[in-house]
């Protein structure tokens, strides 16, 4: 099966909606996010649920699955608001849309406001925004 095509966020424009798009939370993820940020908090082992930033960070990472950055992109601002515990092994949905969009000396500013809920939930278990800068596409604004 062919991987799915990726659209290049500099050519999205305000109010695009994300498909939906379904991801496991492993343990491996949840690992690999706390040796990266160096947390030995022993709290997520014993309760078996992942810090909200690293579940934010594999739903944005999902998102990469369908949205393509450009080279010299950088990630310039997160907000992440966690309304329940997600447990590690969790089935996870995410949705999301571009809710600004901006053009300032060369640069194309996204604001992605993004939802993550557990299988089985209708309500979120985490919300967020994440803000990127990338460089304006050569053919200017968006498609």
């Amino acid at each position: 099966m062919p991987a799915p095509s990726r659209t290049l966020l500099t050519h999205l424009p305000k109010g695009h909606e994300f498909p939906r798009t379904a991801f496991d939370l492993t343990v491996q993820d949840v690992s690999r996010y706390l040796d990266a940020v160096e947390d030995t908090n022993v709290m997520y082992g014993e309760r078996a649920l992942a810090p909200p930033l690293a579940v934010a960070a594999r739903a944005l990472g999902a998102l990469l699955d369908v949205l393509e950055l450009p080279a010299g992109t950088l990630h310039t601002g997160q907000e992440v608001e966690a309304h329940a515990g997600v447990p590690v092994g969790a089935r996870l949905t995410l949705g999301g849309r571009i809710a600004q969009r901006s053009e300032r000396a060369g640069l194309v500013i996204s604001v992605i406001e993004f939802e993550v809920t557990p299988a089985g939930s209708e309500a979120p278990a985490l919300t967020g925004r994440t803000t990127v800068m990338a460089p304006m596409p050569a053919s200017g604004g968006a498609a």
